[in-house]
């Protein structure tokens, strides 16, 4: 076995082959420090695991037979892990030069559990992806009836920070799923990814939150770029399933982290 690398990158993907070779690509030019990179095929049957294994040998593949949704993919790629940090990766983002290093800096204290980056649209312009507390509400104004009255809602632009610059680093209530570094033992400390959480409605959000719980912060380090190529499906489609079902686990997680709201180490976080 080759020696241990730095970060271990996990990429979970479904029916997003030319995604995940771009990402792939990106790590081969720009990575700037020993990496591996794990891929998941969440069934995707079009080729994506056959792709990888052709033009990325070195990476470690797990293709599954049926698709199984992005939380128990995640969970699946952990018994690979051999790097001291984990960045998990969507497979639709690409790393700019300088960001893996630059979020191992960011992380590589003890108080810190998990860093986010600067998300970037592929124009270069700014992905908004850190987050103060969820506002109860947010799903009800954002949605249906009302989002038609007021489409753009001061509680929900408090809540993705747009008053923020998003040019200094500092501690938030958590940062967007599609770019997540942690420490690779973090797990032993708070378990797997919950599973009854889908990605629609905030695998994210429960994993920054738990992160807070165990006494460790989250941090927003715009130093690290990665440009992210952003669909919102729930909100293309307010009333499909997958809306519901990420309805249902935003106020799953509002109950399950009840005693975290209003908590004294997030108050600059929540600032």
């Amino acid at each position: 076995m080759s020696e241990a690398p730095v970060v271990s990158v996990v990429i979970v993907a479904w029916r997003a082959r030319e995604d995940v070779l771009r990402c792939l690509g990106s790590l081969a030019r720009d990575a700037g420090l020993a990496y591996e990179a794990i891929v998941v095929d969440d069934g995707s049957g079009d080729g994506t695991a056959e792709a990888v294994s052709e033009r990325f040998p070195a990476a470690t593949l797990v293709a599954k037979q049926s698709n199984e949704g992005l939380v128990r993919g995640r969970n699946s790629a952990l018994p690979h892990i051999r790097g001291r940090f984990v960045l998990m990766l969507d497979a639709d983002t690409e790393v700019r030069p300088g960001a893996l290093p630059a979020l191992v800096a960011a992380l590589d204290r003890p108080d810190v559990g998990l860093v986010g980056p600067k998300l970037l649209y592929e124009d270069g312009s700014l992905q908004l992806s850190c987050r103060r507390w969820p506002p109860f509400l947010v799903p009800l104004v954002r949605r249906g009836p009302l989002a038609r009255l007021n489409p753009d809602p001061e509680l929900h632009r408090r809540h993705l920070m747009e008053d923020f610059d998003h040019t200094s680093e500092r501690p938030v209530v958590w940062v967007a799923g599609a770019a997540q570094m942690w420490k690779a033992d973090l797990p032993l400390r708070i378990g797997l990814y919950d599973d009854r959480v889908s990605s629609y409605g905030g695998e994210d959000l429960d994993w920054c939150l738990r992160v807070w719980g165990a006494g460790l912060e989250v941090r927003y380090a715009p130093q690290a770029e990665i440009v992210h190529r952003w669909q919102q499906l729930t909100k293309r489609s307010p009333f499909s399933r997958k809306s519901f079902r990420a309805l249902r686990d935003w106020y799953y997680l509002q109950w399950k982290h009840r005693r975290l709201r209003g908590s004294a180490r997030m108050a600059e976080a929540d600032a």
